[in-house]
């Protein structure tokens, strides 16, 4: 006789399944270099960049929100409704309702206002991510995903678009499209934004 589907086990394996990937992707992204650097020298994990974690992030997010109501109101409703009878004048687990409130209320004011220990655990992350920053000097690092390579030559290389062009295909590359961004160009030619500079700078000196 076929089993019965047991939506029970599908929604709570998938629940734990949804916040492990959340948690792992929350983690990531937490000790990840901005965007901009991010893209700049390659960063990846586990062969994913930062956005690709961004985009994993969010859709788990949003798939652990729905496995969590249906959690609560298809296999724990009546047990978590019981928590909030009244018994004569107040809720039959009052104490554990407002402590949790309390609780949930202090973390958000906390890190909105900045306060320990918050502030100690975002800093920790803020200092993983700018240690790339310095890496790469990130004051000169152009955003890969908005600078043409035309714009790239000009400002950050100080060269024409027609020097770039040699260059690259002296460097066994070809440019048809100067319009084209750095992240584009890289992705075709498979090479990190940050080795192409400092190829082309090495080729320029």
């Amino acid at each position: 006789m076929r089993e019965k589907f047991n939506w029970q086990i599908f929604i709570s394996i998938g629940l734990l399944f949804s916040f492990i990937v959340m948690g792992f992707s929350g983690i990531v992204l937490y000790m990840a270099p901005e965007g901009s650097v991010s893209r700049w020298i390659g960063w990846e994990i586990i062969r994913l960049s930062k956005d690709q974690w961004e985009n994993q992030h969010t859709i788990f997010s949003y798939i652990f929100i729905i496995f969590s109501l249906f959690h609560i109101f298809k296999i724990n409703w009546d047990l978590f409704f019981s928590y909030f009878k009244m018994q004569k004048t107040t809720f039959k687990y009052s104490k554990e309702i407002f402590l949790a409130i309390i609780i949930t209320v202090l973390i958000f004011i906390g890190t909105v206002m900045n306060f320990q220990p918050f502030k100690g655990i975002m800093k920790i992350g803020g200092n993983i991510s700018k240690s790339f920053n310095k890496a790469s000097y990130f004051n000169s690092v152009p955003d890969v995903s908005n600078t043409t390579m035309q714009q790239y030559a000009e400002s950050n290389l100080l060269i024409t678009d027609v020097e770039l062009k040699n260059y690259l295909n002296d460097l066994g590359f070809k440019l048809t499209d100067n319009s084209i961004t750095i992240e584009e160009f890289c992705l075709n030619n498979n090479i990190i934004p940050s080795e192409l500079n400092k190829l082309l700078k090495k080729k320029i000196e």
